[in-house]
């Protein structure tokens, strides 16, 4: 069941809304499956609709106290300040509640939070994410905008397995210290004076899964060799190409313009973006430092 659920409604959050709707009409059947079972299945809904259940049954009442996780999502309305005003209080209200009903003695492991409006009510959001990781979040994942500043004790979640930010704003100093982080991915990160990547990734020792994409980087030190990294997406001239020379999977754009004098002797999977007036010598160059090359993507835009 645990195999047959991920499989079908990972990615299919209104069919499994629908499928639970139709399990408690038809006898109540899906009741009957251990709080491990029914847990799991809840996982895949955002976190309101799981709030929702309660009214199913007495069975249901309260089991959504318990799940370890937080998924919520706003969609702000550009067109309607008043009302946009409005919903996004309501938005507030909502996961205050939740955050105070659930029951603070179960560990809560994933925090996933996306709002395309933050702006004038950073307080609440920065108190949640603050709560979230003094506890033992394993899986952050924000989505918001530009006028929120994330709080940097983030950077020092000592828990963290997998941590994605995008359209986010940190603080130009803080310490990182992520031990047993595992997947990271930055897309569109602003600070003022640039991201220190090389501070960022020697507090990442253990990193398997890494993206960077659409933001300014600036280095102040040397970068640690990710021993460990397999897959890396890299937009932009981000960081040396030799810092992901092991991995098994690479992703890059045309915008790097690095002398290649080491081999990627993992690499088993290449996908490239390339401007259509790139120079197709060098993407040559790139194929004969990959000795064990199997599958290559290409894929070309006009400028």
């Amino acid at each position: 069941m645990k195999w047959w659920a991920e499989s079908y409604f990972c990615k299919k959050p209104k069919q499994l809304s629908s499928f639970l709707i139709l399990l408690i009409m038809a006898d109540d059947i899906i009741s009957s499956f251990p709080d491990e079972i029914l847990c799991h299945i809840l996982s895949f809904l955002p976190t309101k609709h799981v709030v929702a259940t309660s009214v199913f049954s007495k069975r249901w009442k309260f089991l959504w106290r318990s799940l370890p996780f937080f998924d919520f999502h706003y969609d702000g309305d550009l067109f309607d300040y008043d009302r946009n005003n409005e919903n996004y209080s309501h938005f507030l209200h909502s996961v205050d509640s939740f955050l105070l009903s659930r029951d603070r003695d179960q560990p809560l492991h994933r925090f996933r939070l996306r709002s395309d409006s933050t702006y004038g009510h950073p307080v609440s959001i920065q108190r949640w994410i603050t709560a979230a990781v003094s506890g033992s979040v394993r899986h952050l994942e924000l989505y918001l905008d530009w006028g929120f500043v994330l709080p940097s004790v983030v950077f020092s979640c000592k828990t963290l397995v997998d941590l994605k930010l995008t359209f986010i704003q940190v603080e130009n100093n803080f310490s990182v210290d992520l031990p047993l982080l595992k997947i990271l991915h930055l897309n569109n990160i602003s600070s003022s004076q640039g991201l220190d990547l090389s501070q960022l990734l020697s507090g990442c020792p253990n990193l398997e899964d890494l993206e960077l994409k659409g933001f300014i980087s600036t280095t102040k030190g040397k970068f640690i060799k990710l021993s460990k990294l397999v897959r890396a997406s890299i937009h932009e001239d981000l960081l040396p190409l030799e810092v992901v020379k092991d991995v098994e999977v690479l992703f890059l754009d045309s915008k790097y313009q690095q002398i290649l004098d080491f081999y990627f002797q993992n690499l088993v999977r290449l996908e490239l973006i390339l401007q259509l007036s790139k120079d197709w010598l060098g993407v040559l160059e790139v194929l004969e430092h990959c000795p064990k090359l199997q599958t290559l993507l290409i894929c070309i835009y006009k400028v």
